[in-house]
């Protein structure tokens, strides 16, 4: 009986015990709980807007605008640039200085050279950096951030695509309804913006998804970049998620019907694919054979349209026989700037005309203004050791978000790579972060498990 007695003192204590202090502390855990939900939501908000700024200038047809740039530019830089410093700890503080020594040697090195030294130029680039540079060391998570900010740019360039596209079948004018709220017109008077969504009204372009971008093909980059972002971290979605977020930004790129984007987009379905096969054994091969197939099968539903094998024929002839404005062309443009990456490979040729354009003093303002390969353009303004630079950084943020992934990293590489022969999108601030590393270590597996839930410490033990 003594020891019936005491055993049941024993556990009459810890009962008691947990009545009232345990409540106690699950309520004070509770709110504490509670607070750090709502910090997180909060802070959450703020880097979704950060992102959609960095977006937005990044090829908004209204923000672009040469006038209207330079003016937010050195707003955004000055007052990003200040949040930064603020900062107790800001994270990749030598890489970002890093990154400015190589770009103020390599403009350095040019003035010097070239005997050419623009002020608004140089701090235009500056401006750009620093924004790009901010948004990586302020937004904690840029990655899945940047997938829900094109999650929603995707889903109002689809409304307002379907709503024009349906008009025009029942011969309603919305692009002349909207003409009045135009923020923005090209030069050509064909198309126009109202900032969330761009317009074109002459064909085949009418026909074409822009969304709130300078052109369908920039639209495609940045949509692409999106699903790179969403095959490598697919471990933080439900299947369900995963599968209708990769649908709906994969139905917008087809509407943009961009030659160049479908391109990139062929590496997107063979990095989807092998992100679902184990890195290791016969699945790897699996994997390997998988990604053939659904190359072969894309290749062989889109070659025939109109924008895909036909315009790259058409590309060949005219750049083979140098006929019309060849250098304005996508593959014109890389042998055009193959002969100023020969002559400066290491430090380029600069941002302004006078001397980036200095072989060819004759160029008329299409072959100007027209080209737009953005990957020979960067290596002959900057050199190849900047764009080395880029392509390294790049691999390595790709790599750290697939966890080690080589192949998955490099197929990420390869169509950033090909979306960079559309468009010049390293003149902008979202292309730039890039060069800085997105995350820490410490941080990148707390963003891995953020969806799992937590063990909370007030939990009562029911055992």
């Amino acid at each position: 009986m003594p020891n019936s007695n005491e055993a049941r003192v024993v556990t009459d204590i810890p009962q008691a015990c947990s009545c009232g202090p345990a409540t106690s502390a699950g309520t004070l855990s509770g709110g504490g709980v509670s607070s750090q939900r709502s910090r997180r939501r909060r802070k959450a908000s703020l880097d979704f807007l950060l992102m959609l700024f960095v977006v937005a200038f990044s090829g908004n047809l209204v923000l672009t605008n040469p006038d209207v740039a330079r003016f937010i530019a050195s707003i955004a830089a000055l007052l990003l640039g200040l949040v930064v410093l603020l900062k107790k700890r800001p994270l990749g503080s030598r890489r970002g200085f890093s990154i400015l020594v190589l770009f103020g040697t390599i403009i350095a090195v040019q003035t010097i050279q070239l005997s050419s030294f623009s002020v608004v130029t140089v701090l235009g680039l500056l401006c750009r950096l620093v924004i790009a540079y901010s948004a990586v060391v302020l937004i904690r998570d840029v990655a899945g951030t940047y997938v829900r900010v094109m999650l929603g740019v995707a889903s109002l360039g689809l409304v307002f695509y379907f709503l024009y596209q349906t008009a025009q079948v029942l011969g309603i004018d919305v692009a002349a309804l909207t003409k009045p709220l135009t923020l923005y017109s090209a030069p050509n008077g064909e198309n126009w913006s109202i900032l969330v969504y761009t317009f074109f009204t002459a064909p085949p372009d009418s026909t074409r998804n822009a969304g709130m971008f300078w052109e369908p093909g920039a639209f495609a980059g940045y949509l692409n970049l999106a699903l790179v972002f969403l095959c490598l971290t697919r471990a933080r979605y439900t299947k369900r998620g995963y599968l209708v977020r990769f649908a709906l930004l994969s139905v917008c790129l087809l509407t943009t019907k961009s030659t160049v984007g479908y391109i990139a987009y062929a590496a997107v379905l063979c990095m989807e694919v092998m992100a679902r096969t184990r890195p290791n054994g016969r699945s790897k091969l699996i994997g390997y054979l998988g990604a053939g197939f659904v190359l072969a099968l894309f290749c062989a539903l889109t070659a025939n349209q109109e924008f895909i094998a036909p315009k790259i024929e058409h590309s060949i002839l005219v750049v083979t026989e140098r006929t019309g404005d060849w250098r304005a062309d996508r593959i014109g443009t890389i042998l055009f700037d193959l002969d100023y990456i020969a002559a400066r490979p290491l430090t380029g040729w600069g941002m302004r005309n006078e001397t980036r354009l200095a072989l060819d003093p004759g160029l008329n303002d299409a072959e100007i203004n027209g080209r737009g390969n953005g990957f020979s353009n960067f290596a002959a303004t900057f050199g190849v050791l900047a764009l080395g630079v880029w392509l390294v950084s790049t691999y390595r943020n790709l790599l750290l978000l697939s966890r080690q992934r080589k192949i998955l990293a490099a197929l990420g590489l390869l169509v950033l790579v090909i979306s960079l022969n559309g468009e010049c999108f390293l003149n902008f601030p979202l292309f730039l972060m890039f060069f800085f590393s997105f995350s820490p270590g410490r941080r990148l597996s707390r963003f891995l498990v953020w969806r799992q839930p937590r063990l909370l410490s007030y939990a009562p033990n029911n055992g």
